[in-house]
């Protein structure tokens, strides 16, 4: 009985100390996915502050380096918004297709407080490269693999007061809608 407790405790520590672990970018001869690659990726994130936490399923296209097109739904897909990232900027995208210029008090919160201090290379760190910013810390946590890139399947990035937890369950390459 003792030795069957000791032997699932040091499993559980083994197990505990694995999912802690960073996980290192396959070093097969796969390329990492660059800016001027148009992609979609697929999934949730849980925004996270000290006093708030929301999950929002996503489909993020990434048409340019410049351009970004990010529809967000709440988890049961009650709610949603389209957002254009153009450049530095971010635009709501409305019913009709007009582009509306976001402002502190278009959004609801906590949405319009991340949206202000996300990271202006945000799609740079979707595809697990490190941010240009050093107040922005990015963490892949498990990487997934396609034909000939090495794409993020998890990760984190922790910005001003706020935490992303992405999960990404489908990626796109070459594909950008």
């Amino acid at each position: 009985m003792l030795f069957r407790s000791l032997v699932y405790s040091l499993l559980a520590t083994l197990l505990s100390g694995c999912l802690l672990t960073a996980a290192e970018r396959p070093e097969d001869d796969l390329k990492p996915l660059v800016d001027t690659n148009p992609w979609q990726a697929r999934g949730k994130m849980l925004v996270s502050s000290e006093n708030e936490r929301q999950t929002l399923r996503f489909i993020w296209s990434h048409l340019s380096e410049e351009q970004d097109r990010i529809e967000l739904s709440d988890s049961l897909g009650l709610r949603s918004i389209i957002l254009i990232r153009d450049s530095d900027e971010y635009y709501q995208e409305n019913t009709q297709g007009h582009l509306i210029l976001l402002s502190a008090n278009t959004l609801e919160e906590p949405l319009a407080a991340v949206l202000s201090s996300l990271p202006s290379d945000i799609s740079r760190l979707m595809t697990g490269a490190k941010s240009a910013d050093n107040r922005v810390t990015s963490e892949v946590v498990s990487w997934s693999t396609s034909a000939q890139f090495a794409t993020p399947e998890v990760l984190r990035v922790h910005f001003g007061d706020y935490g992303l937890k992405i999960m990404i369950n489908q990626w796109d390459i070459g594909s950008s809608e």
